[in-house]
């Protein structure tokens, strides 16, 4: 059987303190066990227990590892991807048992094969290396999960002053597990949940039993035996403990003495090792240990107390196994009592479980519903402005969100920053965390500006405390470029980026996963600015780097594998891109299998793929097999869902399909507009996507209703000068052509054609393509001479100005 060591800040009363239990693969503990425990000691006492072969089984779990108040364990694609006891024993025993499980992500990358329902599923964890601003810091963040699950030494002393009686157990340590049965059986006597048992495992460490075992009996009520054939053992001809120290002392006490037979023991053999020993009675008889303990215990005048915070505080004895056995689901029924009789720190505590998992599934509708009484109460009580009112909506924001109602969340986290701002100091940690906050929510409404402006704020923020080449302050700077890409606004989204990148390179080195992550995301500003050349380079060197330190099929490896693909396919090269996209394919559905989300959207991707190479019947085929999982697994208003189904409306266009495609395509729009609202990016491309379908059906006016609509939208909420505006400005073009409006016409491709000149260049491809389409509509309307003016801008001039004066004069003659 494996031995449990333990680590703790000082070494010292490591059994009276909350328990830690770390596990992992066994390649990962000497890089993270002391990582780990040093993040850990910064703010909590608490005894971490492990195994020093982390290869070993552990036998007796539920003794072992069921009084444990937590399980960590660092994530790797090794601890994924390979056999091991972490993985394959400890945590499932965990989650089966509902000990809250923290796992740290030590490598980005591995977020789809960590969320495979055989992995982790939904179980939030922590970032250590997080280059998300708008992310809380992840010190606070540990900090607020541990104060939730690990319980303080003066709050475990307030729980030990609630117990009615303690009752002291003896036994020998071979028999633990009936130590564990016989409290099990004790609290299932109704009237006896809040008696305490002392036993070995809450002494303290390092202090002579023999001096401490006095002042334990004389605060014990009852002398509990376990009786079994061990105890007549004598070890080496002499008594054993109990025989020797712990009965006798118990008698001398004049303590009231309940022998428990577990196991058939001599009687006769019994009675001569332990004088006076009074009958024993069969615990498995539950009307004999009932009629007999409650007998003892009356003797012992043990008082009731039903009070709303006696109640929620032998629930949390019950919770982390405080003097009893751990039992949740009784913790749970007796907070939640507290919490329906108005207690407020069992509101909070009932939030915290429900929220994280804490002893029993999470379940944010719940969470919601002690989140919302903790408020109310804290409104009556303190009012709207106090600390601990602000705490708790701020708390019930991210649950509004995650539920999905991120509008809700957004009106509270605003006022959370406004009080915060009447409270604090501008660069205090609690307004930081307001604007990271507010600026998460603005992104996810797809409030694009407002989430830059407040991240601008964040970063002005960051360099003042911490300087401007601090890791945390350059994530800050990563992001605000990204919000700039989010906007369309490339030309600072590049400049950023840029910069974010020289300094990671030149702070972390080259091949660092924060560099290479800022390598990475450098190559997606030049894909949207279509620079797809440069794109694919920095990809492909992103993928090269990564792989010197990580196999090639790790997660970011197919990542960065499956970004490769997509530029090709802007590329037209549809064929390498397939390729790309089916080794990628082939290494998930043997990792995570045929039907997780991440496999599905590779699925997904090559389908369109297959569409591009005029393979519809097969991109149809795998089309539907990804939606149709999908939409099983997360339901129809999921975003990749949704994006899964507008990827069907493309292919049903391309098998010229055109009633199917509009239909899915309404379907799509109209489930962004109530989700997302019709002014959110998504819903406005979505209407485009429809437009589009319209127009391929000659439903030319319907189509430039939707383009026109789009484009004021857009304008709006990117300005005229960009690229997503500049999508809904070529549709504009399109339809007026079609409804033969010239002048129309001639207004949106000039205007098309200045803005690529202006955010692509004038010698772009696509650039290139909006100029001929130009030319064309100058000469259609008879401005031969600015046809020639856009000509003689090109290495072309002399073949299409041959080309041009032969038409002129075919159409004067």
């Amino acid at each position: 059987m494996a031995e449990f060591q333990t680590k703790s800040k000082n070494q010292t009363n490591l059994k009276q303190k909350p328990r830690v239990y770390f596990t992992c693969h066994p390649d990962d503990f000497d890089r993270y066990f002391q990582l780990i425990c040093d993040d850990i000691f910064k703010t909590h006492d608490c005894t971490v227990y492990y195994t020093e072969d982390m290869t070993e089984h552990i036998a007796e779990k539920e003794v072992e590892l069921g009084r444990n108040n937590l399980f960590v364990v660092p994530v790797t694609y090794k601890l994924l991807s390979t056999p091991n006891r972490a993985m394959d024993e400890d945590i499932p025993y965990a989650l089966s048992n509902h000990i809250p499980v923290l796992p740290f992500m030590m490598e980005s990358g591995i977020e789809s094969f960590y969320s495979a329902p055989d992995k982790f599923g939904a179980l939030q964890y922590l970032n250590p290396y997080s280059t998300d601003f708008t992310e809380i810091a992840y010190a606070e963040k540990l900090k607020k999960y541990l104060d939730s699950v690990l319980i303080s030494k003066k709050t475990a002393d307030r729980v030990r002053a609630a117990f009615d009686a303690y009752i002291f157990l003896s036994y020998r340590k071979k028999d633990r597990k009936y130590a564990n049965e016989l409290m099990r059986l004790i609290h299932q006597i109704p009237g006896c949940y809040d008696i305490a048992v002392w036993f070995d495992e809450f002494l303290t460490p390092g202090e002579s039993f023999l001096e401490n075992i006095d002042h334990i009996l004389k605060n014990s009520r009852l002398f509990a035996l376990l009786v079994t054939p061990n105890l007549l053992e004598m070890p080496n001809g002499k008594p054993n403990f109990v025989m020797k120290s712990e009965y006798p002392k118990a008698r001398t006490a004049g303590l009231e003495i309940l022998p428990a037979e577990m196991v058939n023991t001599d009687q006769r053999l019994l009675k001569k090792k332990f004088k006076g020993l009074p009958a024993c009675i069969n615990p498995h008889d539950e009307k004999a240990l009932r009629e007999n303990f409650l007998s003892a215990i009356r003797k012992l005048s043990v008082e009731t107390n039903n009070t709303p915070e006696h109640q929620f505080l032998i629930g949390l004895a019950y919770l982390e196994g405080i003097d009893v056995e751990i039992n949740r689901e009784r913790g749970l029924k007796l907070i939640t009592e507290a919490a329906e009789a108005a207690l407020p720190e069992a509101m909070e505590k009932l939030y915290d479980m429900h929220q994280e998992g804490i002893g029993t599934r999470v379940n944010y509708k719940k969470a919601q519903k002690w989140g919302e009484q903790l408020v109310k109460y804290n409104i009556q009580q303190y009012g709207d402005e106090n600390p601990a009112t602000i705490n708790a909506l701020e708390h019930l924001a991210f649950t509004y969100r995650d539920l999905g109602n991120c509008k809700k969340a957004l009106e509270i986290l605003e006022k959370v920053y406004v009080s915060r701002c009447k409270t604090f100091e501008k660069n205090h940690p609690d307004v930081l965390s307001a604007i990271e906050n507010l600026s998460l929510i603005n992104s996810d409404l797809g409030n694009y500006k407002s989430a830059l402006e407040l991240g601008k704020k964040a970063y002005m923020l960051r360099c003042k405390i911490l300087g401007e080449e601090h890791p945390d302050t350059l994530s800050t700077l990563e992001i605000i470029a990204l919000s700039y890409c989010d906007l369309g606004n490339y030309k600072s989204a590049l400049e950023l980026e840029e910069k974010s990148y020289v300094l990671h390179c030149k702070i972390l080195g080259e091949e660092h996963p924060a560099s290479i992550s800022a390598l990475n995301n450098l190559s997606t500003i030049h894909y949207k600015m279509e620079n797809f050349q440069k794109a694919l380079e920095l990809e492909k060197k992103a993928y090269t780097l990564h792989c010197k330190n990580h196999c090639e099929d790790h997660p970011n490896a197919l990542q960065f594998l499956n970004n490769i693909a997509i530029i090709y396919n802007s590329l037209g090269n549809h064929q390498k891109a397939l390729v790309l996209q089916e080794r990628a394919y082939i290494i998930q559905c043997k990792i995570l299998g045929e039907e997780h989300p991440a496999t599905l959207v590779s699925l997904s991707g090559m389908a369109m793929t297959c569409c591009n190479l005029g393979n519809h019947q097969k991109a149809l085929r795998l089309q539907e097999k990804a939606y149709t999982i999908l939409l099983e697994i997360w339901g129809e208003n999921h975003p990749s869902v949704l994006a899964l189904l507008s990827n069907l409306a493309v292919i049903y266009g391309a098998f010229n399909n055109q009633k199917k495609a509009i239909e899915t395509a309404e379907k799509v729009y109209l489930c962004r507009c109530k989700l997302l609202g019709r002014k959110h990016p998504d819903t406005l491309l979505s209407l485009c996507n429809l437009a589009t379908l319209y127009s391929n059906l000659g439903d030319y006016k319907k189509a430039l209703t939707m383009y026109k609509k789009s484009y004021n939208h857009y304008r709006n909420l990117f300005g005229e000068e960009n690229l997503k505006t500049l999508c809904a400005v070529s549709g504009l073009a399109k339809a007026y052509g079609y409804l033969e409006n010239k002048n129309k016409k001639l207004k949106f491709e000039e205007k098309e054609y200045n803005l690529c000149c202006k955010l692509l260049g004038e010698n772009h491809p696509t650039t290139l393509e909006v100029m001929d389409k130009l030319i064309l509509t100058y000469h259609s309307v008879g401005a031969h001479h600015k046809a020639f003016e856009l000509i003689k801008k090109t290495s072309r001039y002399k073949k299409l100005k041959k080309y041009m004066s032969a038409t002129h004069q075919d159409s004067n003659s």
